[in-house]
């Protein structure tokens, strides 16, 4: 039996990753902000022998670049009882992280602000322990990347309502990579 962390919504877990893909939806997820993080490199005030020993890294070595978006994750769609009623949704606000990240590309046409996501989607075969390319799509936006995979974290238990989250209900701003559950 699988344990639920958030009855009234009927969320299963807070930790979701890319083996999860088929029971995912980015629909109407609403992106608050984006980062691409790397690794800061090696320490301040190094030797010559102690810098040289930390370049001394291996260029088949996954990559240390991370894509970060701060979104409202769109947990389950509630249909009104009666038609002309507005549709409810359960929201929590969420990180989603790629790890070891490549080259990224894509297209912004008439992006709409704030961006809101269609779909995630893996392209291509995937193979354990190397990068996949993925499709990040939006309204107006396509992004492609490699990556080996992605992780999000649902910060909050959903709320019920509204399919966006006001600033002040989600926290904020955040890319904290922590799960409520």
């Amino acid at each position: 039996m699988e344990m639920v962390v958030h009855p009234e919504s009927g969320l299963s877990k807070a930790t979701w990753t890319e083996r999860d893909l088929d029971a995912m939806s980015f629909d109407s997820c609403q992106i608050h902000a984006l980062a691409v993080t790397d690794d800061e490199g090696p320490p301040d005030g190094l030797s010559p022998e102690e810098f040289l020993e930390q370049s001394d890294i291996d260029d088949t070595a996954p990559s240390a670049v991370q894509l970060h978006l701060d979104l409202d994750y769109i947990v389950r769609r509630v249909e009104p009882p009666t038609p002309w009623r507005d549709v409810n949704f359960w929201v929590s606000p969420a990180t989603l992280v790629f790890d070891c990240m490549d080259p990224i590309s894509g297209d912004l046409h008439s992006m709409r602000l704030p961006p809101q996501m269609r779909r995630l989607q893996r392209v291509g075969p995937t193979h354990p322990g190397s990068s996949t390319w993925w499709h990040l799509e939006g309204d107006g936006f396509l992004l492609k990347f490699k990556a080996w995979g992605f992780t999000l974290h649902l910060r909050q238990p959903p709320r019920y309502g509204r399919r966006v989250l006001r600033m002040a209900d989600r926290g904020g701003i955040s890319f904290e990579r922590r799960s409520f559950a």
